[in-house]
């Protein structure tokens, strides 16, 4: 077995000092937790209004999911739509796509504004398939989306694929019929089991590095306004009725509003002083898996790309947790020491459920199984695969928080509007932080919302 190695932290180059909470403090909006989701809800509560912002963090910045991530940028929720518009209606699940969608958009503002140089790719991507049967959710969930008036991505099938005269005809518009040849180039496969594939905008970064450099950039134009503490532990959030305390050892930080945006497994209590009890139900609120992922270096000779492949057999009720139908693979360029450029191929899909979040150690050892597991997939699957054993440079995992609604939970408390949520990454986080983040910063801010299929009500009420 090996230690649980990223690349993306590999390439994670940190020269500013570590500043740890040493004494009692007040501020406007205090916020725990300094991956992806905290350091953007602080970017965004800085940029739209004119409060204190102060971000604390048990182990350090990005070091934590986001840094153990597969690294891709991609839309997706948990739930299919078609799902999410039975639940919540075809509006406001349209609307939920439409704004997750659109933090495309402010990424890319956020790379402007603060003039990043972390790279990042973005490109058409695809998602491979090998049943007709699994291919049915997406056209039905197509067919809505036409309906809702929101963007539809093209769906090939080949033409030789079995299960064809299963089809409505409802969805005749929603599909092409390609040759089965022009499926597998596109998902750069040689496995005849694929018959289908859709494409949609994709993306790829490491996720710490933009991280890391966000925080400078806050760190340098926010002065006064932004502070950042680092290896500093959350024991308790007291939750009172106009503001909130977070006691972090011998200290106490005060604030008018406690936004967690952390992983849902922390240790430290929810005291509410203010109402009924939320401690219980928050520690419900997200439940754990674990990410197994691999990496190998080749050659630049190809672009980034990033694609998905759903297998058409269920796993055996007797077969591992990390034998699963759902695998991804992401190729871009990667830096691993000065001018030693190669492309990295990232696979995985390999997972382990947890039943106690207390039972995962971040720096745990790497279960060899999943990466048996990645290979064959890989020597299986991919076109470009090299021969022989795969000799992977760098093996990690992660823990990926998913909520029961399988979706975000973003929002203030309902039993106490002191403490707000950015939580729950459901597998695909990116994306869905920089939305929850800017409305985050929008509630902050006091702006009237609308309801959303994020709100923390729709989450207990799926937990009861």
């Amino acid at each position: 077995m090996h230690n649980n190695i990223s690349p993306w932290l590999h390439q994670l180059k940190v020269t500013r000092s570590i500043d740890r909470l040493d004494a009692d403090l007040k501020t406007d909006v205090a916020v725990v937790g300094a991956g992806i989701a905290g350091v953007m809800t602080a970017y965004f509560i800085l940029k739209n209004t004119n409060k204190q912002v102060l971000l604390i963090e048990g182990g350090k910045v990005a070091h934590g999911a986001t840094g153990h991530n597969a690294g891709q940028i991609v839309f997706e929720f948990e739930e299919e739509f078609s799902v999410l518009a039975e639940r919540y209606g075809l509006e406001k699940a349209a609307d939920a796509e439409r704004l997750v969608r659109g933090a495309w958009i402010l990424l890319e503002e956020i790379y402007q504004d603060a003039n990043l140089s972390t790279p990042m790719s973005s490109f058409m991507g695809y998602n491979g398939y090998a049943s007709i049967d699994r291919l049915m959710e997406e056209l039905r969930n197509n067919l809505l989306r036409v309906e809702a008036g929101l963007q539809v991505f093209p769906i090939y099938i080949a033409e030789d694929a079995p299960g064809l005269e299963n089809i409505p005809k409802e969805y005749a518009e929603l599909y092409s019929l390609v040759p089965h040849d022009d499926v597998l180039a596109l998902l750069e496969s040689k496995d005849r089991q694929y018959i289908a594939v859709i494409s949609e905008r994709k993306g790829c970064v490491n996720a710490a590095m933009l991280i890391e450099e966000i925080v400078g950039y806050l760190l340098s134009v926010y002065k006064g306004r932004f502070t950042l503490f680092e290896e500093s532990f959350v024991d308790e959030v007291i939750l009172e009725k106009e503001y909130g305390q977070i006691i972090s050892g011998k200290n106490i930080i005060t604030a008018d509003k406690v936004v967690l945006c952390t992983n849902g497994f922390e240790n430290f209590k929810i005291t509410n002083k203010a109402g009924s009890d939320i401690d219980v139900k928050f520690h419900h609120m997200v439940k754990g898996d674990v990410g197994y992922m691999a990496a190998y270096l080749e050659e630049m000779t190809h672009p980034p790309i990033a694609l998905q492949f759903h297998d058409s057999i269920e796993p055996e009720a007797d077969k591992p947790a990390y034998e699963k139908i759902y695998y991804y693979l992401t190729r871009r360029p990667f830096e691993i020491e000065k001018d030693e450029r190669h492309n990295l191929i990232c696979v995985g899909g390999p997972e382990t459920h947890l039943e106690s979040a207390d039972t995962y150690e971040s720096d745990g050892l790497y279960m060899e199984e999943a990466a048996e597991s990645i290979e064959n997939f890989i020597h299986r699957t991919h076109k470009g695969a090299p021969k022989g054993p795969i000799e992977f440079k760098y093996k990690w995992h992660g823990l990926m928080g998913y909520t029961p609604t399988g979706l975000r939970v973003v929002g203030e408390e309902p039993k106490n509007r002191v403490l707000m949520y950015n939580i729950g990454c459901n597998g695909v986080g990116i994306l869905t932080s920089i939305y929850g983040s800017l409305r985050i910063s929008q509630i902050v801010r006091g702006d009237t919302l609308e309801s959303s299929v994020f709100d923390p009500k729709d989450t207990y009420e799926a937990y009861d």
